[in-house]
């Protein structure tokens, strides 16, 4: 919960959403405009309101030197700089964004566009849609070390639209009293609705919104609350197989010196000063630890942040709450050793009892449950792991209705005059099959229609999503006709129509929609049913939806004969230096689109495996010290026995039947826990697969049979061992 930390308010500032108009019972992070003035003016107890939404451009030109980076682009209220508390370098937050035309850049865009030259005053010019805009850099700010859910690069002022807003309120109030204030006034604040009264206002924390992942748009950061609780369980997981290996390490380093600090005990050394010694040996040894495991961390910061989807820095890590937990850790691991030397010390250095019997100490200090727990969390994360990668490769493979190999072709806005020529010199090329005029392809864009019909006297209303295509966009999409006519080779004839997905067709299960008017657009007429396409990610279900027909759009979906996708990818590039020499090709594949919707659980599962890999590496050194420990102080007994006739393979037996049951007990005990974290993992996917028994079983037995490779080979060098040295020895 550190996100938006840094800011000075932020116990007072909350994001502003209202319900959803277009999906009963949900609520969206969309304000009208005028809703949080209202809200500062007649309300007394909000005090002040910051609104700010997505202005990205399509160019930027610096000093005659275009830039297609598309860095982040926010239009935001004039108070922007002095609501949070982004630091400003020019410091100058009452003026930064006074006038339409003012830009405040970040410092590493300052840097990049100006180089030493200062940026302030500079002129930078945004190419939108329509207009072309010279803005003037009237202030520079340093992006947070800290993280943040708001995502920008420039900042300039917002227009009098709809839009993100978070309102700060005055000390001491009760956000659910306002609510209750914004309930009663929702007839007269202003809110985004479908022409009925019902919408109203609510509060969320600034820093609860953050894990709200309906913020969808591309100036919000946000994450799932899961995937951190998921993460801190597996650090907690592999921490802990670290400190049991650690006390196993400082065990066996005890029993060989425990002859030693016996002689000291009994030449006058006291209990103290041996803990004191064992202590200071062991804490240099963390010490230079500790420093070597700082520099792989800091090495290795890329590798995490492509992993958990993280932007840590080094400067992050500098700061003093991180050194402070840190040091934290460096003193809690020495005072661990502290406290186990002392038991190990005082449990077993009795002069009373002048007993060597290395084998009775190993049994009183021996705790099983370290080992049980090592074994435990690995064979749960190898469960993870498998359950994890299975479910990816079945997103991946699943059929989504959609043609995954179609190219989708991003037209800029100034040049969809040339949508037509630019598909006619394709469909001239020989390794082209079609292709279909679009605003967008299902998975890049659709729209939302709130819908009111009467049905048996009583008003209903429904949302289905939209597209829009011509005649080929069922062909080059792949799109199945389940029944009635898709749309006619003749523009003419395809005017007014429409056709509706099986999921739409199951909301009328008793009416035959097709040559009917679509309820609630009647003027539509439903000329035939297609198989359910996926438009979205596999948690949620295919939603009805309907095509209409439109030749219009600044989008081309391209679709390649057989084998011959490199071929049409070079015929796009050619076109398109042909027809829009001035801007970079912009292109993706409908795959490539649907894979962006799950990128999220693809860095997870890289996660996952790692942590697996990890915890399995941990856990092996574990066992080894346990089994290095076990067959040293076992060196005469397994002399005695190969002298009575005991063989290799009976010697192997008898030192690994202790971790075999160990890795029965941990397999016991990981199944229920990480099949139910598997299960409510799955259950945000609506697609999913199956917990077969088969993962159980299969991460059980890779765990034991790494396990016994690695005690069988210090069992087997024992084992191996002229039972005479052996007898010598002890």
């Amino acid at each position: 919960m550190g996100t938006d930390g840094f800011h000075e308010n932020k116990d007072r500032i909350y994001a502003l959403k209202c319900d959803d108009p277009w999906i009963p019972g949900s609520k969206m992070y969309y304000c009208k405009s005028g809703s949080a003035e209202y809200m500062k003016a007649n309300v007394a107890r909000v005090e002040d309101f910051c609104r700010y939404n997505n202005s990205n451009s399509l160019k930027i030109i610096v000093n005659n030197e275009e830039y297609f980076d598309h860095p982040q682009i926010i239009g935001a209220s004039e108070n922007f700089f002095s609501f949070f508390s982004y630091k400003l370098l020019t410091n100058n937050p009452g003026t930064a964004l006074e006038a339409a035309s003012s830009l405040v850049i970040s410092a590493d865009l300052a840097k990049k566009y100006f180089g030493k030259d200062e940026p302030v005053g500079k002129i930078i010019t945004l190419v939108n849609r329509n207009k072309t805009e010279e803005m003037t850099v009237t202030g520079i700010f340093e992006k947070p070390v800290d993280n943040t859910q708001i995502n920008f690069d420039m900042v300039r002022l917002i227009g009098n639209i709809d839009s993100r807003c978070y309102v700060r309120l005055a000390e001491n109030t009760d956000p659910k009293e306002l609510e209750k204030i914004f309930s009663e006034k929702k007839e007269i604040i202003p809110v985004v609705n479908t022409g009925t009264s019902g919408p109203t206002y609510y509060l969320e924390p600034l820093q609860k919104a953050y894990f709200d992942t309906s913020r969808g748009l591309v100036v919000d950061n946000n994450r799932d609350w899961r995937d951190l609780w998921i993460a801190f369980i597996i650090g907690l997981m592999i921490i802990g197989i670290a400190i049991f290996n650690f006390l196993g390490v400082l065990a066996n380093k005890f029993h060989r010196k425990v002859k030693e600090y016996y002689l000291r005990r009994i030449n006058g050394s006291t209990i103290q000063d041996l803990i004191v010694r064992f202590t200071l040996e062991n804490s240099i040894i963390v010490a230079v630890s500790f420093l070597i495991a700082l520099f792989l961390m800091l090495d290795m910061l890329p590798f995490f942040n492509t992993l958990t989807n993280s932007k840590i820095t080094n400067t992050f890590i500098g700061q003093p709450e991180q050194v402070t937990i840190l040091i934290g850790i460096l003193l809690f691991i020495l005072l661990m050793t502290l406290v186990f030397a002392f038991h190990l010390i005082s449990s077993n250095l009795d002069l009373n009892i002048l007993k060597t019997d290395q084998d009775h100490m190993v049994r009183s200090i021996q705790i099983p449950i370290f080992n049980i727990f090592q074994l435990t969390a690995s064979i749960a994360l190898i469960i993870c792991s498998l359950v994890i990668i299975r479910q990816m490769n079945y997103i991946t493979n699943k059929p989504i209705g959609l043609n995954k190999e179609v190219i989708e072709l991003k037209i800029p806005p100034q040049y969809q005059d040339k949508t037509g020529i630019f598909r006619d010199e394709l469909l001239r090329n020989s390794s082209i099959k079609n292709v279909s005029v679009t605003v967008a392809s299902p998975l890049l864009e659709h729209f939302l229609v709130a819908l009111k019909y009467q049905q048996d006297g009583v008003e209903k209303q429904y949302s289905p999503g939209g597209f829009s295509g011509d005649e080929n966009y069922l062909d080059v999409l792949g799109i199945e006709l389940v029944s009635g006519m898709g749309f006619s080779e003749t523009p003419t004839a395809n005017s007014n129509k429409c056709l509706i997905n099986e999921s739409f067709a199951r909301l009328f299960q008793n009416q035959d929609l097709i040559g009917k008017g679509m309820p609630g657009m009647e003027g539509i007429i439903i000329t035939g049913v297609v198989k359910d396409f996926h438009y979205s990610d596999l948690k949620s279900m295919v939603e009805p939806a309907f095509i209409s027909f439109d030749k219009k759009g600044g989008h081309l979906l391209v679709k390649a004969l057989k084998n011959q996708t490199q071929e049409a990818m070079n015929a796009i590039s050619v076109t398109w230096q042909k027809l829009i020499p001035d801007y970079p090709l912009d292109t993706e594949s409908v795959g490539e689109r649907f894979e962006w919707y799950h990128r999220g659980n693809i860095n997870f599962k890289r996660l996952i495996v790692s942590c697996s890999v990890i915890s399995l590496f941990l856990s092996m050194i574990g066992l080894f010290a346990v089994s290095f420990q076990k067959t040293s102080f076992r060196t005469k007994e397994i002399g005695i026995r190969k002298i009575n006739g005991a063989n290799i393979i009976e010697i192997l037996i008898l030192i690994n039947k202790d971790f075999v049951r160990w890795t029965m007990i941990a397999f016991l005990v990981a199944i229920p826990a990480a099949g139910y974290a598997m299960h409510k993992w799955l259950e945000s996917y609506a697609y999913k697969i199956d917990l077969k028994w088969w993962i159980f079983l299969l991460s059980g037995v890779i765990v034991l049979v790494i396990s016994l490779i690695t005690v069988s080979w210090q069992g087997w060098r024992a084992a191996a061992r002229n039972p005479i040295e052996a007898l010598r020895y002890e």
